[in-house]
Protein backbone atom coordinates (compact mmCIF):
# COMPACT_ATOMS: atom_id res chain seq x y z
CA UNK A 1 0.00 0.00 0.00
CA UNK A 2 1.13 3.11 -0.54
CA UNK A 3 0.54 5.51 1.91
CA UNK A 4 -1.35 8.81 1.27
CA UNK A 5 0.73 10.62 2.92
CA UNK A 6 3.81 10.07 0.87
CA UNK A 7 3.25 13.15 -1.68
CA UNK A 8 2.82 16.14 1.25
CA UNK A 9 6.24 14.31 2.74
CA UNK A 10 8.01 15.05 -0.84
CA UNK A 11 6.15 18.00 -1.37
CA UNK A 12 7.88 19.04 2.26
CA UNK A 13 11.23 18.08 0.94
CA UNK A 14 10.90 20.14 -2.24
CA UNK A 15 9.70 23.27 -0.81
CA UNK A 16 11.72 23.05 2.40
CA UNK A 17 9.53 23.80 5.28
CA UNK A 18 6.02 22.69 6.26
CA UNK A 19 4.91 26.50 6.04
CA UNK A 20 5.82 26.71 2.33
CA UNK A 21 4.60 22.91 1.55
CA UNK A 22 1.28 24.63 3.49
CA UNK A 23 0.71 27.04 1.23
CA UNK A 24 1.13 25.03 -1.83
CA UNK A 25 -0.96 22.09 -0.94
CA UNK A 26 -3.58 24.70 0.56
CA UNK A 27 -3.74 23.63 4.26
CA UNK A 28 -2.50 24.84 7.19
CA UNK A 29 0.86 23.79 8.55
CA UNK A 30 -0.71 22.06 11.50
CA UNK A 31 -2.26 19.43 8.85
CA UNK A 32 0.87 18.86 7.29
CA UNK A 33 3.03 18.39 10.41
CA UNK A 34 0.29 15.81 11.47
CA UNK A 35 0.12 14.00 7.62
CA UNK A 36 4.12 13.48 8.61
CA UNK A 37 4.00 11.94 12.15
CA UNK A 38 1.43 9.68 10.69
CA UNK A 39 3.39 8.56 8.35
CA UNK A 40 6.86 8.33 10.28
CA UNK A 41 4.94 6.28 12.56
CA UNK A 42 3.29 4.02 9.37
CA UNK A 43 6.87 3.81 8.62
CA UNK A 44 8.10 3.17 11.89
CA UNK A 45 11.02 5.92 10.39
CA UNK A 46 12.23 9.17 11.76
CA UNK A 47 12.10 11.44 8.71
CA UNK A 48 12.99 14.70 10.10
CA UNK A 49 14.84 16.64 12.39
CA UNK A 50 13.08 19.60 13.76
CA UNK A 51 13.75 22.16 15.25
CA UNK A 52 12.16 25.96 16.16
CA UNK A 53 14.27 27.61 13.16
CA UNK A 54 15.42 24.57 10.88
CA UNK A 55 13.93 21.45 9.46
CA UNK A 56 15.93 19.15 7.71
CA UNK A 57 16.06 15.23 6.36
CA UNK A 58 17.32 11.88 8.45
CA UNK A 59 19.11 9.78 6.92
CA UNK A 60 16.09 7.65 6.48
CA UNK A 61 14.62 10.61 5.11
CA UNK A 62 17.16 11.27 2.62
CA UNK A 63 16.89 7.62 1.64
CA UNK A 64 13.15 7.60 1.03
CA UNK A 65 12.96 10.66 -0.74
CA UNK A 66 15.76 9.15 -2.94
CA UNK A 67 13.69 6.36 -3.50
CA UNK A 68 10.10 7.48 -3.99
CA UNK A 69 10.76 11.28 -4.95
CA UNK A 70 11.24 10.50 -8.69
CA UNK A 71 8.45 7.95 -8.73
CA UNK A 72 5.56 10.58 -7.39
CA UNK A 73 7.00 12.95 -10.10
CA UNK A 74 6.13 10.42 -13.16
CA UNK A 75 2.95 9.93 -11.87
CA UNK A 76 2.08 13.25 -11.11
CA UNK A 77 3.07 14.19 -14.50
CA UNK A 78 1.18 11.33 -16.04
CA UNK A 79 -2.01 12.71 -14.27
CA UNK A 80 -1.66 16.03 -15.39
CA UNK A 81 -0.81 14.77 -19.00
CA UNK A 82 -3.62 12.60 -19.16
CA UNK A 83 -5.96 15.82 -17.91
CA UNK A 84 -4.54 18.10 -21.03
CA UNK A 85 -5.37 15.33 -23.60
CA UNK A 86 -9.11 16.50 -22.79
CA UNK A 87 -8.99 20.17 -22.51
CA UNK A 88 -6.61 22.48 -25.44
CA UNK A 89 -4.20 24.17 -24.53
CA UNK A 90 -4.67 27.16 -22.10
CA UNK A 91 -3.07 29.06 -19.47
CA UNK A 92 -0.56 31.76 -18.69
CA UNK A 93 2.96 31.00 -20.92
CA UNK A 94 5.77 33.10 -19.55
CA UNK A 95 8.61 33.59 -22.46
CA UNK A 96 11.59 35.10 -22.15
CA UNK A 97 13.36 36.56 -25.14
CA UNK A 98 16.29 38.85 -26.39
CA UNK A 99 15.19 42.14 -27.27
CA UNK A 100 16.06 42.83 -30.85
CA UNK A 101 15.96 39.02 -31.69
CA UNK A 102 12.73 38.56 -29.95
CA UNK A 103 10.82 41.56 -31.88
CA UNK A 104 12.09 40.57 -35.29
CA UNK A 105 11.72 36.59 -35.28
CA UNK A 106 9.49 35.90 -32.86
CA UNK A 107 6.63 38.65 -32.74
CA UNK A 108 5.82 38.26 -35.81
CA UNK A 109 4.55 34.63 -35.07
CA UNK A 110 1.84 35.32 -32.01
CA UNK A 111 -0.94 36.89 -33.80
CA UNK A 112 -1.33 33.29 -35.87
CA UNK A 113 -0.23 31.29 -32.56
CA UNK A 114 -2.51 33.32 -30.52
CA UNK A 115 -5.32 32.42 -32.67
CA UNK A 116 -4.65 28.91 -33.54
CA UNK A 117 -4.55 28.65 -29.50
CA UNK A 118 -6.69 31.33 -28.03
CA UNK A 119 -6.57 30.09 -24.53
CA UNK A 120 -3.10 30.51 -24.02
CA UNK A 121 -1.94 33.91 -22.52
CA UNK A 122 1.08 34.75 -23.95
CA UNK A 123 3.61 36.65 -21.31
CA UNK A 124 6.60 37.60 -23.37
CA UNK A 125 9.62 39.44 -21.41
CA UNK A 126 11.99 40.91 -24.11
CA UNK A 127 15.39 41.83 -22.31
CA UNK A 128 18.53 41.21 -23.69
CA UNK A 129 19.94 40.06 -20.33
CA UNK A 130 19.23 36.85 -19.85
CA UNK A 131 17.97 35.68 -16.33
CA UNK A 132 17.67 32.05 -14.58
CA UNK A 133 15.04 30.65 -16.43
CA UNK A 134 13.73 28.59 -13.06
CA UNK A 135 14.14 31.53 -10.70
CA UNK A 136 11.76 33.78 -12.91
CA UNK A 137 8.89 31.52 -13.07
CA UNK A 138 9.66 31.35 -16.76
CA UNK A 139 8.30 28.19 -18.94
CA UNK A 140 10.21 28.94 -21.94
CA UNK A 141 13.56 30.90 -23.07
CA UNK A 142 15.47 31.97 -25.96
CA UNK A 143 19.10 33.03 -25.97
CA UNK A 144 22.16 31.97 -27.45
CA UNK A 145 24.06 28.72 -26.20
CA UNK A 146 26.53 30.13 -23.82
CA UNK A 147 23.21 31.07 -22.07
CA UNK A 148 21.89 27.85 -21.25
CA UNK A 149 21.81 26.54 -17.76
CA UNK A 150 22.82 22.45 -17.78
CA UNK A 151 19.85 21.38 -16.22
CA UNK A 152 17.55 22.55 -19.02
CA UNK A 153 16.42 20.89 -22.58
CA UNK A 154 17.78 23.50 -25.45
CA UNK A 155 16.79 23.08 -29.12
CA UNK A 156 18.51 24.30 -31.89
CA UNK A 157 15.86 27.29 -32.91
CA UNK A 158 17.72 29.83 -35.69
CA UNK A 159 21.20 30.10 -36.47
CA UNK A 160 22.34 33.95 -36.81
CA UNK A 161 25.62 34.72 -39.32
CA UNK A 162 27.37 37.61 -37.50
CA UNK A 163 28.23 40.35 -40.47
CA UNK A 164 28.99 43.73 -40.96
CA UNK A 165 27.20 46.09 -42.71
CA UNK A 166 27.06 49.63 -43.99
CA UNK A 167 25.08 52.39 -45.69
CA UNK A 168 25.90 52.44 -49.95
CA UNK A 169 26.10 55.87 -49.68
CA UNK A 170 28.30 55.84 -46.76
CA UNK A 171 30.59 52.86 -48.74
CA UNK A 172 30.53 55.85 -51.22
CA UNK A 173 31.80 58.74 -49.05
CA UNK A 174 34.58 56.79 -46.82
CA UNK A 175 35.81 53.70 -48.92
CA UNK A 176 35.05 50.13 -48.19
CA UNK A 177 37.14 48.63 -45.46
CA UNK A 178 39.46 45.48 -47.13
CA UNK A 179 40.28 43.90 -44.05
CA UNK A 180 39.11 44.26 -40.16
CA UNK A 181 42.59 46.54 -39.35
CA UNK A 182 40.87 49.23 -42.10
CA UNK A 183 37.89 49.35 -39.50
CA UNK A 184 40.38 51.75 -37.01
CA UNK A 185 39.68 54.34 -39.80
CA UNK A 186 35.83 54.31 -40.02
CA UNK A 187 33.43 54.72 -37.88
CA UNK A 188 32.12 51.80 -36.05
CA UNK A 189 28.66 51.80 -33.89
CA UNK A 190 29.18 49.82 -30.57
CA UNK A 191 26.98 47.89 -29.32
CA UNK A 192 27.21 47.61 -25.11
CA UNK A 193 25.97 44.96 -23.22
CA UNK A 194 22.83 45.65 -20.92
CA UNK A 195 24.62 42.62 -18.81
CA UNK A 196 28.09 43.52 -18.16
CA UNK A 197 28.09 47.64 -19.25
CA UNK A 198 30.99 46.91 -21.49
CA UNK A 199 30.87 47.39 -25.22
CA UNK A 200 30.56 44.27 -27.26
CA UNK A 201 33.78 43.11 -29.56
CA UNK A 202 33.49 41.97 -32.98
CA UNK A 203 34.77 38.80 -33.95
CA UNK A 204 36.67 37.98 -36.96
CA UNK A 205 38.00 34.51 -38.84
CA UNK A 206 41.98 35.40 -40.31
CA UNK A 207 43.42 32.19 -41.42
CA UNK A 208 41.03 29.63 -39.62
CA UNK A 209 42.48 31.75 -36.56
CA UNK A 210 39.41 33.63 -34.29
CA UNK A 211 40.66 37.31 -33.49
CA UNK A 212 38.57 39.94 -31.66
CA UNK A 213 38.77 43.65 -32.05
CA UNK A 214 37.04 46.38 -30.11
CA UNK A 215 34.94 48.60 -32.52
CA UNK A 216 36.07 52.54 -32.08
CA UNK A 217 33.52 55.13 -33.45
CA UNK A 218 31.08 58.32 -31.33
CA UNK A 219 28.49 56.26 -31.13
CA UNK A 220 27.55 53.48 -28.94
CA UNK A 221 24.01 51.79 -28.54
CA UNK A 222 22.37 49.18 -26.40
CA UNK A 223 19.76 47.63 -29.13
CA UNK A 224 20.20 45.92 -32.70
CA UNK A 225 16.95 48.03 -34.19
CA UNK A 226 18.93 51.47 -33.16
CA UNK A 227 22.15 50.23 -34.84
CA UNK A 228 20.45 49.09 -38.05
CA UNK A 229 18.91 53.07 -37.92
CA UNK A 230 22.30 54.36 -37.42
CA UNK A 231 23.48 52.64 -40.44
CA UNK A 232 20.39 53.44 -42.58
CA UNK A 233 20.98 57.09 -42.15
CA UNK A 234 24.74 56.62 -42.90
CA UNK A 235 26.44 57.12 -39.37
CA UNK A 236 28.62 54.71 -39.93
CA UNK A 237 29.76 50.55 -39.56
CA UNK A 238 27.37 48.24 -37.64
CA UNK A 239 27.80 44.64 -36.79
CA UNK A 240 24.08 42.62 -36.41
CA UNK A 241 23.11 39.11 -36.97
CA UNK A 242 21.38 38.08 -40.52
CA UNK A 243 19.75 34.36 -41.70
CA UNK A 244 19.43 34.31 -44.91
CA UNK A 245 18.60 37.18 -46.26
CA UNK A 246 21.43 38.79 -47.74
CA UNK A 247 19.18 39.73 -51.05
CA UNK A 248 16.83 41.48 -48.26
CA UNK A 249 19.84 43.44 -46.95
CA UNK A 250 20.83 44.37 -50.75
CA UNK A 251 17.62 45.61 -51.38
CA UNK A 252 17.80 48.15 -48.65
CA UNK A 253 20.68 49.82 -49.20
CA UNK A 254 22.92 48.16 -46.83
CA UNK A 255 26.03 46.60 -48.13
CA UNK A 256 27.79 43.88 -46.22
CA UNK A 257 31.42 44.02 -45.92
CA UNK A 258 34.23 41.85 -45.01
CA UNK A 259 32.39 38.70 -46.01
CA UNK A 260 35.76 36.47 -46.39
CA UNK A 261 36.66 37.17 -42.67
CA UNK A 262 33.18 36.89 -40.87
CA UNK A 263 33.34 34.50 -37.51
CA UNK A 264 31.25 31.32 -37.26
CA UNK A 265 27.04 31.45 -36.88
CA UNK A 266 26.07 32.25 -33.63
CA UNK A 267 23.09 29.82 -32.54
CA UNK A 268 19.98 30.45 -30.74
CA UNK A 269 18.64 27.89 -28.73
CA UNK A 270 15.16 27.38 -27.60
CA UNK A 271 15.23 26.18 -23.79
CA UNK A 272 13.09 24.69 -21.08
CA UNK A 273 12.85 22.89 -18.24
CA UNK A 274 13.83 19.42 -18.10
CA UNK A 275 10.96 17.81 -16.33
CA UNK A 276 9.36 14.66 -18.20
CA UNK A 277 5.92 16.01 -18.50
CA UNK A 278 5.86 19.23 -20.23
CA UNK A 279 2.24 21.33 -19.95
CA UNK A 280 0.39 21.47 -23.05
CA UNK A 281 0.47 24.85 -23.72
CA UNK A 282 4.53 25.20 -23.31
CA UNK A 283 5.07 22.35 -25.71
CA UNK A 284 2.57 23.53 -28.51
CA UNK A 285 3.99 26.73 -28.09
CA UNK A 286 7.64 25.45 -28.47
CA UNK A 287 6.71 23.11 -32.12
CA UNK A 288 5.01 25.97 -33.54
CA UNK A 289 7.79 28.67 -33.15
CA UNK A 290 10.58 25.72 -34.51
CA UNK A 291 8.18 24.76 -37.34
CA UNK A 292 7.21 28.33 -38.66
CA UNK A 293 10.53 30.36 -37.79
CA UNK A 294 12.39 30.97 -41.15
CA UNK A 295 14.71 32.53 -42.69
CA UNK A 296 13.27 35.58 -43.94
CA UNK A 297 13.47 39.19 -43.91
CA UNK A 298 12.23 40.53 -40.93
CA UNK A 299 9.68 42.79 -40.58
CA UNK A 300 11.64 45.44 -39.07
CA UNK A 301 14.77 45.06 -41.83
CA UNK A 302 11.17 45.27 -44.27
CA UNK A 303 9.99 48.72 -43.11
CA UNK A 304 13.89 50.29 -43.47
CA UNK A 305 13.63 49.05 -46.75
CA UNK A 306 10.41 50.52 -47.77
CA UNK A 307 11.20 53.90 -46.10
CA UNK A 308 14.26 54.00 -47.70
Amino acid sequence: MIPNQLNIFNTVVKNGSFSSAARLLGVSSAAISKSISQLEKNLELRLFHRSTHSLTLTEDGQELYKRTGHLIEQLEDQIRLSTDKQKAPHGRLKVNLPDSFGRMFVLPLVPDFLKKYPDIELDLKFDDRMGDLVKEGADVGIGILGNVDSALIAREFYSLQPVLVANREYIRKYGEPSCPQDLLQHNCIAYRSDTTGKKKVWNFRIDGEQIQMEPEGNLIVNNLSAAMTAVEMGVGIAAVGVGNYETCLEQGGFRRILKDYEADPIRVMIYYSSRHYLPAKTRVFIDYMLANVKDQCPHELEDMIHNL
